[in-house]
């Protein structure tokens, strides 16, 4: 079995760490002595502080070169293919995070994660994500979510920007197929794509992003659109027509359809 990350940098490299500290801690009283003896014209101490500086410098190059040869020997590739999984699904779990995964991707809502060993990367949403530590990225990933549950949300204006999708997409349905059925259910996916029709409005907003606010409507208990039409979100089939979103209880589902309807 592979090294892990955490085990190389908490087991191979403190030592360096420490040494660097101490040499940078001792530094300044050294540049203190030399200002000291240079007010004072003590040339002779002048001197000795000068070589006890080099002293220091020549301390931690032989540290900080111990450090250059020392990280190559971790295979990050090996690890992010190898080690990286296993680490990741505890720390999510630490963090009491649900997440619907097939390695290399992750989607723990509203945010999807890939590992990329050929890059020696992780990415959140396509973007870069350079710590690689499991517990700091499912830390990061637990503040992120806690940061978008406690910022507002208009749970009205967004059920009213839904159903205004959906009834345009019922609306092509209905043209195509030349049948007219009230209250049809649609494909959650041809909603999304209605709301975000450009590529642009889809990377400022993308469907993880759409699936959270799907949660936060189920988690608030309010379904009712302004005009009075309930929303409805159901399951389909065929899993790939599906969004994993996070029902009123955080628990993950599989919706691939959705319409709205009047009460009664």
């Amino acid at each position: 079995m592979s090294q892990t990350l955490d085990e190389f940098l908490d087991q191979t490299l403190p030592e360096d760490f420490k040494s660097l500290n101490t040499t940078h801690r001792s530094m300044p009283n050294v540049v203190r002595r030399m200002k000291t003896a240079g007010d004072g014209g003590n040339m002779g101490a002048l001197q000795q502080a000068m070589t006890r500086y080099g002293e220091l410098l020549n301390k931690q190059q032989e540290t900080l070169q111990g450090l250059q040869e020392k990280l190559p020997s971790f295979n990050l590739q090996v690890y992010l293919q190898e080690e990286f999984h296993r680490g990741f699904m505890e720390a999510l779990a630490a963090e009491n995070l649900a997440v619907e995964t097939e390695y290399p991707v992750y989607e723990v809502l509203p945010f999807k994660i890939q590992a990329l060993p050929e890059k020696e990367m992780v990415t959140i949403d396509d973007r870069v994500y350079r710590n690689l530590r499991p517990g700091v990225l499912a830390a990061h990933l637990k503040k992120s979510i806690e940061r978008l549950n406690a910022a507002s949300f208009d749970t009205q204006r967004f059920l009213q920007s839904l159903a205004a999708a959906y009834d345009t997409e019922m609306a092509k349905q209905i043209a195509k197929t030349k049948i007219d059925v009230s209250e049809q259910e649609v494909l959650l996916k041809d909603v999304y794509n209605i709301l975000t029709p450009l590529p642009r409005q889809k990377r400022d907003y993308p469907a993880q992003l759409f699936a959270f606010d799907l949660h936060r409507v189920l988690k608030s208990g309010c379904l009712s659109a302004p005009d009075g039409r309930r929303l409805w979100l159901g399951n389909v089939r065929n899993t790939r027509q599906a969004m994993v979103v996070l029902d009123a209880r955080g628990q993950a589902q599989r919706f691939g359809v959705m319409k709205f309807y009047k009460e009664g």
